[in-house]
């Protein structure tokens, strides 16, 4: 699944994936503006790759 939308790349920019209250800050962001509600819908299941951009990861609920 990929995600694109320029607010969000304004964002990943913000975040270092390195640190983990800042990659909590991201998993936030992701909940709070509907991006893994749409994920849902689209049929998302748990270990799907989610491509945002240059970072990929697995979806876990």
């Amino acid at each position: 699944f990929m995600v694109e939308a320029p607010w969000l790349l304004r964002v990943m920019q913000s975040v270092n994936f390195d640190d983990y209250e800042s990659l909590q800050y991201f998993q936030r962001v992701l909940l709070e503006t509907g991006v893994i509600d749409q994920l849902r819908k689209a049929g998302i299941q748990e270990g799907d790759t989610v491509s945002i951009y240059d970072v990929q990861f697995d979806f876990v609920e």
